[in-house]
Protein backbone atom coordinates (compact mmCIF):
# COMPACT_ATOMS: atom_id res chain seq x y z
CA UNK A 1 0.00 0.00 0.00
CA UNK A 2 1.26 3.82 0.14
CA UNK A 3 3.48 5.25 2.65
CA UNK A 4 4.53 2.34 3.70
CA UNK A 5 1.55 1.06 5.10
CA UNK A 6 0.96 -3.45 5.42
CA UNK A 7 -2.27 -4.73 4.65
CA UNK A 8 -5.08 -3.84 6.94
CA UNK A 9 -4.15 -0.27 7.47
CA UNK A 10 -1.25 -0.44 9.65
CA UNK A 11 1.99 1.26 9.28
CA UNK A 12 4.82 -0.94 7.90
CA UNK A 13 8.30 -1.60 10.17
CA UNK A 14 6.64 -1.03 13.50
CA UNK A 15 6.36 2.36 12.75
CA UNK A 16 3.04 2.12 14.64
CA UNK A 17 4.31 3.24 18.22
CA UNK A 18 5.92 6.86 16.38
CA UNK A 19 2.41 8.73 16.55
CA UNK A 20 2.26 12.67 15.93
CA UNK A 21 -0.25 14.17 18.85
CA UNK A 22 -2.48 17.17 18.13
CA UNK A 23 -1.51 19.91 21.02
CA UNK A 24 -2.79 23.27 19.35
CA UNK A 25 -4.79 23.88 16.74
CA UNK A 26 -6.46 27.32 16.04
CA UNK A 27 -8.40 28.50 12.60
CA UNK A 28 -7.35 31.44 10.51
CA UNK A 29 -8.55 32.99 7.54
CA UNK A 30 -5.72 31.85 4.84
CA UNK A 31 -2.99 29.81 4.39
CA UNK A 32 -0.36 29.83 6.86
CA UNK A 33 3.17 30.93 4.87
CA UNK A 34 5.82 30.35 7.35
CA UNK A 35 6.47 29.33 11.46
CA UNK A 36 9.44 29.35 13.68
CA UNK A 37 9.40 29.30 17.54
CA UNK A 38 10.63 32.56 19.04
CA UNK A 39 11.58 32.61 22.35
CA UNK A 40 9.26 29.83 24.13
CA UNK A 41 6.02 30.83 21.58
CA UNK A 42 4.79 30.84 18.04
CA UNK A 43 5.65 32.81 15.27
CA UNK A 44 3.28 32.23 12.73
CA UNK A 45 2.68 34.14 8.89
CA UNK A 46 -0.68 34.08 7.35
CA UNK A 47 -0.56 36.34 4.34
CA UNK A 48 0.62 39.58 5.96
CA UNK A 49 -0.34 38.98 9.42
CA UNK A 50 2.70 38.15 11.81
CA UNK A 51 1.13 36.50 14.87
CA UNK A 52 2.86 35.43 18.02
CA UNK A 53 0.62 32.32 19.91
CA UNK A 54 1.84 31.63 23.62
CA UNK A 55 0.62 28.09 24.61
CA UNK A 56 -1.54 28.35 28.12
CA UNK A 57 -3.69 26.45 30.52
CA UNK A 58 -3.93 23.67 27.16
CA UNK A 59 -4.50 26.31 24.40
CA UNK A 60 -3.07 28.83 21.86
CA UNK A 61 -3.07 32.17 23.33
CA UNK A 62 -2.50 35.33 21.09
CA UNK A 63 0.00 37.61 22.53
CA UNK A 64 0.88 40.26 19.75
CA UNK A 65 0.68 40.20 15.94
CA UNK A 66 2.44 42.57 13.19
CA UNK A 67 0.88 44.16 9.67
CA UNK A 68 4.24 42.94 7.67
CA UNK A 69 2.85 45.11 4.32
CA UNK A 70 4.11 41.92 2.19
CA UNK A 71 3.37 38.11 1.72
CA UNK A 72 6.15 36.39 4.31
CA UNK A 73 7.08 33.25 2.66
CA UNK A 74 9.34 32.45 5.53
CA UNK A 75 10.65 33.18 8.77
CA UNK A 76 13.40 32.93 11.33
CA UNK A 77 13.97 34.13 14.81
CA UNK A 78 17.19 34.82 17.10
CA UNK A 79 16.40 36.00 20.71
CA UNK A 80 13.69 38.43 20.46
CA UNK A 81 14.85 39.39 16.36
CA UNK A 82 11.94 38.01 13.75
CA UNK A 83 13.39 38.24 10.11
CA UNK A 84 10.65 37.74 7.55
CA UNK A 85 11.41 37.10 3.87
CA UNK A 86 8.60 38.26 0.95
CA UNK A 87 7.41 36.20 -1.15
CA UNK A 88 7.65 38.80 -3.74
CA UNK A 89 10.89 40.75 -2.88
CA UNK A 90 13.06 41.80 -0.21
CA UNK A 91 13.17 41.44 3.83
CA UNK A 92 11.98 42.62 7.07
CA UNK A 93 13.46 42.61 10.79
CA UNK A 94 11.44 42.97 13.38
CA UNK A 95 12.02 42.92 17.37
CA UNK A 96 9.33 41.48 19.70
CA UNK A 97 8.56 43.58 22.70
CA UNK A 98 7.43 41.91 25.43
CA UNK A 99 6.51 45.35 27.47
CA UNK A 100 4.41 46.11 24.21
CA UNK A 101 3.18 43.12 23.25
CA UNK A 102 3.81 43.88 19.73
CA UNK A 103 6.98 43.70 16.84
CA UNK A 104 8.68 46.76 16.24
CA UNK A 105 10.27 47.61 12.68
CA UNK A 106 14.21 47.51 13.41
CA UNK A 107 15.57 46.91 9.33
CA UNK A 108 14.76 45.95 6.28
CA UNK A 109 15.86 45.05 2.45
CA UNK A 110 13.51 46.15 -0.15
CA UNK A 111 15.77 45.11 -3.31
CA UNK A 112 16.25 41.60 -2.72
CA UNK A 113 14.61 38.63 -4.79
CA UNK A 114 11.98 37.03 -3.52
CA UNK A 115 12.68 35.27 -0.55
CA UNK A 116 12.75 30.93 -0.73
CA UNK A 117 14.66 30.82 3.08
CA UNK A 118 16.21 33.17 5.54
CA UNK A 119 18.47 32.58 9.09
CA UNK A 120 20.29 34.83 10.95
CA UNK A 121 23.40 34.00 12.87
CA UNK A 122 25.29 36.56 15.37
CA UNK A 123 28.83 37.22 14.63
CA UNK A 124 31.45 35.78 16.56
CA UNK A 125 33.59 38.86 17.03
CA UNK A 126 31.18 41.16 17.84
CA UNK A 127 27.51 39.07 19.55
CA UNK A 128 25.95 41.97 20.02
CA UNK A 129 22.43 41.88 17.92
CA UNK A 130 22.82 45.92 17.74
CA UNK A 131 25.84 45.18 15.66
CA UNK A 132 26.67 41.92 14.68
CA UNK A 133 24.20 40.23 13.09
CA UNK A 134 24.20 38.35 9.88
CA UNK A 135 21.03 37.86 7.84
CA UNK A 136 20.88 35.02 4.95
CA UNK A 137 18.55 35.30 2.14
CA UNK A 138 18.02 32.73 -0.52
CA UNK A 139 16.22 33.97 -3.71
CA UNK A 140 14.34 32.85 -7.08
CA UNK A 141 17.19 33.57 -8.74
CA UNK A 142 19.07 30.90 -6.70
CA UNK A 143 21.51 33.12 -4.99
CA UNK A 144 22.47 32.92 -1.57
CA UNK A 145 22.86 36.45 -0.05
CA UNK A 146 24.93 37.79 3.01
CA UNK A 147 23.23 41.06 4.55
CA UNK A 148 24.45 42.83 7.57
CA UNK A 149 22.39 44.40 10.43
CA UNK A 150 24.13 47.21 12.00
CA UNK A 151 23.08 50.49 14.05
CA UNK A 152 26.51 51.94 13.99
CA UNK A 153 27.19 52.02 10.24
CA UNK A 154 26.78 55.23 8.55
CA UNK A 155 24.91 53.11 5.87
CA UNK A 156 22.72 51.15 7.45
CA UNK A 157 21.03 54.79 7.79
CA UNK A 158 21.00 53.92 12.12
CA UNK A 159 20.54 50.33 11.54
CA UNK A 160 17.08 50.82 9.45
CA UNK A 161 18.47 49.64 6.18
CA UNK A 162 20.11 45.76 6.07
CA UNK A 163 23.75 45.98 4.32
CA UNK A 164 24.56 44.04 1.32
CA UNK A 165 27.95 41.46 2.28
CA UNK A 166 28.02 39.20 -0.15
CA UNK A 167 26.19 37.10 -2.63
CA UNK A 168 27.14 33.70 -4.12
CA UNK A 169 24.69 32.24 -7.59
CA UNK A 170 24.38 28.47 -5.77
CA UNK A 171 23.08 27.29 -9.22
CA UNK A 172 19.95 25.42 -7.53
CA UNK A 173 17.02 26.79 -5.34
CA UNK A 174 17.78 26.34 -1.76
CA UNK A 175 14.28 26.42 0.30
CA UNK A 176 15.52 26.09 3.94
CA UNK A 177 18.47 27.04 6.16
CA UNK A 178 19.74 24.92 9.27
CA UNK A 179 21.84 27.08 11.99
CA UNK A 180 24.49 24.36 13.51
CA UNK A 181 26.53 25.45 16.48
CA UNK A 182 30.20 24.76 15.50
CA UNK A 183 33.14 24.24 18.33
CA UNK A 184 35.68 27.70 18.85
CA UNK A 185 38.67 27.81 16.04
CA UNK A 186 40.79 25.55 17.38
CA UNK A 187 39.18 23.29 19.49
CA UNK A 188 39.45 19.66 19.08
CA UNK A 189 36.50 18.00 17.53
CA UNK A 190 33.86 16.37 19.69
CA UNK A 191 33.77 13.64 17.47
CA UNK A 192 35.93 11.43 14.96
CA UNK A 193 35.05 9.08 12.64
CA UNK A 194 36.83 5.85 13.49
CA UNK A 195 37.61 2.37 11.81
Amino acid sequence: GAGGAAEGGAPAGGESRRRLKLLFEQEERGPVTALAAMQGMLLCAVGQKISIWKAERGELRPAGFHYAGFTASCAATLGNYALLGDACRGLQLVAWSKEKKCFEARSQRRDAASAFACEMTLDEADPNPANGLRVFLADAGRNLRIYSYSRQDAESRSGTVLLPRAAFHLGAVANHFLRLSLPPRGAPPAFHLGA
